[in-house]
């Protein structure tokens, strides 16, 4: 049976973060590390040639060079948030569904982020083999607190303004014109995941029809697998999805990268972008691990409301390039404004039958 989100509108043709956690031992835990302000670094990738146009679908277009963070939130990182302001959780950032998350056989018993303690001492904590999978169960709200957190410098900060003024615009909200952290416009994600300049190799029209700086379908892999074009997905076209929740560590397709370097755009958890569609829901793009391998097309997007938690959605954020100065909280890791173009892709394996 083909895998559908409840109430998630059916997808439309159109156009390290890491965490510095203490660790004595082989075992991760949040629950021993105090929060620390800036103790959370994102990884970002320079997304530059400012002033493309858009492709086919109306897409991608972007007059100004900015920074996308290399990877997804993750499950740990997503957990020091909680450690640094949910002591008592009145937002309920945590859901009880990172205790019961679903399994391949949709058994809910896999625990993604752990709680314990009494409120106003909750502590959570991720078990090591989950630390470095992408955040999932996270809604729009979540993703907007969380980069009102990192805007405002982490620690014990606001949660509710900064980049979004959650309070006045609720749940459709787009970040303000001085945020330092955002997630990433529709333009801005797309972009990063699929634009790849004709002068520096790409294809004619400038973009790929998968992130993987590919037109030919990718390939479904194991983390640490060499192949340049491949990804986490859920069966090719003319199949039917699986269930399968096992979300793949980030950037663990080391080669399997975009044109600037961003890792996971196509596959794992689908992704939050700012885009309002139907007028009270916002933008999702990627596909995920149980979707089939349509979903991960540039030509397909979907959206689902602001408060909804899915088991195969979570986030990343975007950013202004860094003023020349002593260097930011979050910590760039490109050098300049001209990216270093990945490996050039190789055919991807054969379609499975």
């Amino acid at each position: 049976m083909k895998f559908h989100h409840p109430q998630r509108s059916q997808p439309q043709a159109s156009g390290r973060l890491y965490c510095l956690a203490r660790m004595t031992s082989l075992l991760l835990s949040f629950g021993s590390c105090a929060p620390t302000a800036h103790a959370l670094e994102l990884e970002w990738v320079i997304v530059s040639d400012p002033g493309n146009p858009p492709d086919h679908t109306g897409y991608g277009a972007v007059p100004y060079a900015f920074q996308i963070a290399k990877t997804e939130v993750t499950l740990a990182q997503y957990a020091e948030f909680l450690n640094a302001v949910a002591a008592s959780d009145t937002r309920n950032l945590w859901s009880p569904s990172f205790k019961n998350a679903p399994v391949a056989s949709m058994m809910r018993e896999r625990i993604l982020i752990d709680r314990t303690g009494e409120p106003g001492a909750y502590r959570y904590s991720v078990p090591p083999e989950a630390a470095q999978q992408p955040a999932s169960f996270i809604g729009f709200f979540e993703a907007m607190r969380f980069a009102n957190w990192v805007h405002n410098g982490q620690g014990a900060a606001d949660t509710e303004s900064g980049a979004y003024a959650i309070s006045k615009n609720q749940g459709l909200a787009v970040h303000s014109p001085d945020a330092r952290v955002w997630i990433p416009t529709e333009d801005e994600w797309y972009k990063a995941a699929y634009y790849h300049p004709e002068s520096q190799g790409g294809p004619v029209g400038g973009y790929w029809q998968f992130p993987t700086r590919s037109n030919v379908p990718p390939a479904v892999k194991s983390a640490g697998d060499p192949e340049p074009n491949a990804a986490s997905f859920g069966g090719y076209a003319g199949e039917k999805g699986h269930t399968s929740y096992d979300f793949l560590p980030v950037a663990s397709l080391p080669n399997a990268g975009s044109y600037y370097g961003t890792f996971d755009q196509g596959g794992n958890v689908w992704e939050w972008n700012e885009a309002v569609i139907f007028q009270k829901q916002r933008g999702m793009r990627g596909g995920s691990t149980p979707h089939t391998i349509d979903k991960l097309r540039s030509s397909v997007r979907s959206s689902a409301s602001p408060e909804r938690r899915y088991p195969d959605t979570g986030f990343r954020l975007a950013r202004a390039l860094p003023a020349p100065g002593p260097a930011p909280s979050a910590r760039a890791t490109a050098p300049s404004a001209t990216p270093t173009p990945a490996p050039a892709p190789q055919p991807a394996s054969p379609l499975k039958p």
